[in-house]
C-alpha cells in the first residue's frame, strides 16, 4: 500500500509491474483504485500499472478543498513527475475521464495513448444543470449526510449501482467493494466532485491530439449519454469509439475479461474492432444463419 507525498496531497497508489512501459488509471467518482484491481492483476508482460486513489477517494488524505478537476490534474501531474514516468498509457474513467482530458491537453508529448472510460464528455454533464448546490435540507450534500444518519447509505448506493452498473448485478464481490469505495469517500469530496462536475467543459482540449485515443461506453450506462460521446469521436482526428453490450457506466468492472482484451489490444496498437465479445456475437450469429441457410434448403 505505497503512498506519495505531493505538494499539497498525501496520494495513496497501487502498483504492478511486469515491464517499464507505463499505463496512469484514473477512477471515477465514488471510486478507487480498486475498479482497476481486474486489469492489475492480468497486466500484459512489458507494462507497469499506476492506480491512484485521488484526495478525498479510498486511502488518500482528505483535504479541505482542491476537488475541481483542474486540481485534481495537477495532483496526477505532480505524481508522474515524482515519479519520473516520463512516457506513459493514460486511462480514465468517469470523473478520472475529465482529468486525463485536462493531462493529456497539458502534456500531449508525453501522451502515448488515451483511453477513455465512460468519460465526462467534453460538452460536460448537461445532466447537473438542475441540481442545486445549496444549502438547503435538500441539496445532494445534505442528502448524503442525512442517509449516513439514517442507516440506508449502504442500500441506496447498493441499488444506485445495480441501476448505474447493471453488469455488477450477479458479481457480489464486485459490487460490494464497489459500495465500500463510494461510503469511504469523504463529504468534502462528494460536495467538490458535484461542483466541478456541474461547470466543467473541455470542448478544445482534445481537438488537436496527435495520440490514439479509445472511447469506451456501455449500452446500458445511464449516467453518460452515448450521443456526447458520439461528437466528442468527431472532434478529435484519431480516434475510436467502441460500444460493450450488456454493460453499463463501468466496463472495467461489469466485464473485466472483454475490457483486458480491448485496453490490451489498443495499447499495443493492434486492430480493435473485433474484440472477444463480439467474435462472440459474430460466431452465433454464423451459427443462426447456417441453421435458417439449411431450414430454407429442407421446406423447398
Amino acid at each position: 500500500m505505497p503512498f506519495i507525498q505531493l505538494k499539497s496531497v498525501n496520494l495513496h497508489y497501487e502498483h504492478q509491474t511486469k515491464g517499464d512501459t507505463a499505463i496512469i488509471f484514473l477512477h471515477g467518482n465514488f471510486g478507487s483504485w480498486h475498479y482497476w484491481q481486474p486489469y492489475l492483476q492480468n497486466l500484459p508482460t512489458g507494462y507497469c500499472g499506476y492506480a491512484p486513489d485521488f484526495r478525498g477517494c479510498g486511502d488518500s488524505e482528505v483535504t479541505d478543498n482542491g476537488y475541481d478537476i483542474q486540481t485534481l490534474c495537477q495532483d496526477i501531474l505532480d505524481f508522474v513527475d515524482k515519479l519520473q514516468l516520463n512516457q506513459f498509457h493514460l486511462v480514465g474513467h468517469s470523473l478520472g475521464g475529465a482529468v486525463v482530458q485536462e493531462i493529456a491537453a497539458k502534456i500531449p508529448d508525453r501522451i502515448i495513448s488515451l483511453t477513455l472510460v465512460a468519460p465526462v464528455p467534453a460538452e460536460g454533464l448537461t445532466s447537473l444543470a438542475n441540481v442545486s448546490l445549496s444549502d438547503s435540507f435538500f441539496s445532494p450534500k445534505n442528502l448524503f449526510k442525512l442517509m449516513g444518519t439514517l442507516g440506508i447509505k449502504r442500500k441506496m448506493m447498493s441499488a444506485s449501482f445495480r441501476k448505474s452498473m447493471p453488469g455488477l448485478d450477479k458479481q457480489n464481490v464486485l459490487l460490494h467493494q464497489a459500495v465500500d469505495d463510494a461510503l469511504k469517500m469523504d463529504i468534502k469530496a462528494f460536495g467538490g466532485f458535484l461542483s466541478t462536475l456541474k461547470t466543467w467543459s473541455g470542448l478544445q482540449l482534445l481537438q488537436h491530439a496527435d495520440f490514439p485515443v479509445l472511447i469506451m461506453w456501455g449500452e446500458l450506462d445511464t449516467v453518460i449519454p452515448q450521443q456526447a460521446l458520439k461528437n466528442m469521436q468527431q472532434d478529435i482526428t484519431n480516434c475510436r469509439f467502441h460500444t460493450f453490450r450488456h454493460v453499463g457506466h463501468a466496463p472495467q468492472i461489469e466485464r473485466p475479461k472483454a475490457f483486458n482484451t480491448l485496453l490490451t489490444a489498443f495499447i499495443h496498437g493492434n486492430d480493435i474492432e473485433v474484440t472477444t465479445e463480439n467474435k462472440q456475437n459474430d460466431k452465433s450469429t454464423g451459427l443462426l444463419k447456417q441453421l435458417k441457410s439449411k431450414l430454407r434448403r429442407f421446406f423447398k
